[in-house]
């Protein structure tokens, strides 16, 4: 009861925490277990609540043993189906014992429950799958063979792509991958326990790879998004016409990544020297207090749009004044909570998300009580009144992003005015860069069609 409310709670939370919600191969998910999931995990908490939110069956979880403490919080946390397991690296002076985890596993897979596994241990905000334990193949070829491999159990592999994982409305991709059926890997597992969980293992971080974006280094994940900002909407006509738009984005990233890979390894002293172009490049952007996207722009259109966007900002001042007024306090509680709590940012988001499910209804029922006590208007009033809070407040964010967007563009005219030859410069910097990346693009895939001939 406590699991189906929660998940209901979350789901209407995640609907107003993210922009844009996307699922890739949804049909893939099984209806029912048994089933193993397994993600990356870089977000901590938000993992488990944007996985388990797309999922109709209820969902037990694989938990680290340290959040579990006293009785009620214990009882707590069984109601929302937290299994403890030990950890080396939370306790490293003590013997690991996970019997009473595995056999609790056990029971829940011959039920026909599902339960989720965060494979990679720790969560780290990063874009790339980190070394993965074996206890999910170790958990799947065991309860397996004590069904006689007549189980059914199924591994589903998942990929989380977050835009930026800490950000208030930003964006989350949901890969989902063909289930790995674990019956296919018995008699390896008779022959040789062992290596049948060595190899179990490898294909589960083999198709969990294929889900994200994984990049091998910090550096290179740095000079993949660097790519992103300047080159992904020049290249956007290339995503495959078969694919969904809202896949375009993550295959376009890929795509980037796996350029920047190769080259690493084949021309590093050219990938080094790009790399400097961009910093630099992005460096004066920083100190200009501008960004490429703006800079990419022709000259009319950024005039067009500096004064189409201070008529808006005008005219929409009255809604605007009136969405901070009522939402100002509750949105900012979230935040406020993130920071005071923790100074860890991979816990920024799921802290927030979680803040701001009580913080907004709470508040915004407050205001209604206020205005009723103090105005007596009518149902239909209050009613409408009510639903001004929500509107409001999404109108505020986006009023305030497109003040920012607005303030940008006037600053970029008073530059160029006062100080052109900056302007030309920052351009001739951009032209070079993406005349470089286009070469990059062309030698990539003639390097990769010339094996093939």
């Amino acid at each position: 009861m406590l699991y189906t409310l929660l998940k209901l709670i979350y789901q209407a939370g995640l609907w107003v925490f993210f922009k844009k919600f996307e699922v890739r191969n949804r049909h893939l998910i099984p209806g029912k277990g048994p089933l193993l999931v397994v993600s990356n995990h870089p977000n901590t908490f938000m993992d488990p609540i944007v996985t388990a939110s797309l999922l109709e069956q209820p969902v037990y979880f694989i938990a680290k043993s340290t959040v579990f403490g006293g009785k009620f919080q214990n009882w707590m946390l069984r109601q929302m189906h937290l299994i403890p397991i030990n950890r080396r690296e939370d306790n490293p002076e003590q013997p690991i014992s996970n019997e009473e985890a595995f056999a609790a596993s056990y029971q829940a897979l011959k039920k026909g429950k599902t339960i989720l596994i965060f494979p990679e241990g720790n969560s780290f905000n990063q874009r790339r799958l980190r070394k993965i334990k074996t206890g999910t193949a170790r958990i799947a070829l065991g309860v397996e063979a004590e069904n006689q491999n007549m189980l059914g159990l199924r591994i589903l592999p998942v990929g989380l792509n977050y835009s930026a994982p800490t950000r208030f409305r930003s964006n989350v991709f949901v890969n989902f991958g063909e289930p790995i059926k674990v019956a296919d890997y018995a008699r390896d597992f008779e022959r040789d326990p062992q290596e049948a969980v060595l190899a179990l293992t490898d294909v589960v971080r083999n198709r969990m790879e294929k889900l994200i974006i994984h990049t091998p280094t910090d550096e290179e994940d740095e000079l993949a998004q660097q790519v992103e900002v300047l080159y992904k909407k020049q290249i956007a006509a290339t995503a495959p016409a078969s694919a969904p738009p809202h896949e375009h984005d993550f295959i376009l990233s890929r795509a980037i990544v796996k350029s920047i890979n190769h080259f690493s390894q084949t021309a590093p002293a050219r990938v080094a020297a790009l790399k400097q172009r961009i910093s630099n490049y992005m460096l004066q952007l920083k100190r200009l207090e501008l960004h490429d996207a703006v800079l990419g722009k022709r000259h009319h259109d950024i005039i067009r749009r500096s004064i189409i966007g201070l008529l808006l900002m005008v005219l929409g001042i009255p809604v605007y004044l009136y969405g901070l007024v009522h939402n100002y306090i509750p949105y900012i509680i979230p935040s406020k909570v993130a920071r005071a709590v923790t100074k860890e940012e991979e816990w920024y988001a799921p802290i927030m998300l979680t803040t701001g499910i009580f913080s907004f209804p709470l508040f915004y029922a407050l205001e209604v009580w206020l205005v009723e006590y103090l105005f007596d208007i009518g149902l239909p009033w209050l009613f409408l009144y009510a639903l001004s809070l929500p509107l409001s407040g999404f109108f505020t964010l986006g009023y305030w992003n497109s003040a920012l967007r607005t303030q940008e563009h006037w600053l970029l005219l008073r530059l160029f005015f006062k100080r052109q030859h900056v302007v030309d410069n920052l351009r001739a910097q951009r032209t070079a860069i993406i005349a470089e990346l286009e070469q990059a693009r062309h030698d990539y895939l003639q390097q990769r069609e010339e094996p093939a001939a």
